[in-house]
């Protein structure tokens, strides 16, 4: 099933088929993905912080500018579900990125920036 979904930039429809369950398997910290927010129809480019308790949940930072580089403000952080993957960046982050100076740096300048739980997109 293809996704279509709203570029965060909005500035114009994207559309991506999910990622094989091989591919979903090799997510860890520092993975750069493209998640659905399936609610408002919007794409962010998030960078895996962890996997949760529950091996096909994740947690990650909201990074729109994550391609270049990890920033230290980040938009936010999400939790997802491996169904909320559109795309997964051949790449991971620079090793810094998991550094914990960095990981203690970062949340203190993204200190008020939200925290948002992604609802599972319909798969039907």
């Amino acid at each position: 099933m293809a996704f279509e979904v709203q570029a965060m930039d909005r500035s114009g429809i994207e559309q991506y088929q999910p990622p094989p369950k091989s591919e979903l398997d090799k997510i860890s910290g520092g993975s750069m993905l493209k998640v659905i927010d399936p609610e408002i129809d919007v794409s962010y480019w998030v960078v895996v912080q962890r996997r949760l308790k529950d091996p096909h949940w994740f947690q990650g930072g909201i990074d729109a500018g994550c391609i270049g580089a990890p920033t230290l403000r980040h938009g936010g952080t999400a939790m997802f579900h491996e169904d909320n993957v559109l795309y997964i960046f051949p790449a991971k982050v620079n090793p810094m990125f998991n550094k914990m100076w960095f990981r203690i740096l970062s949340h203190l300048i993204s200190m008020g920036a939200g925290v948002k739980a992604l609802k599972r997109p319909s798969l039907h």
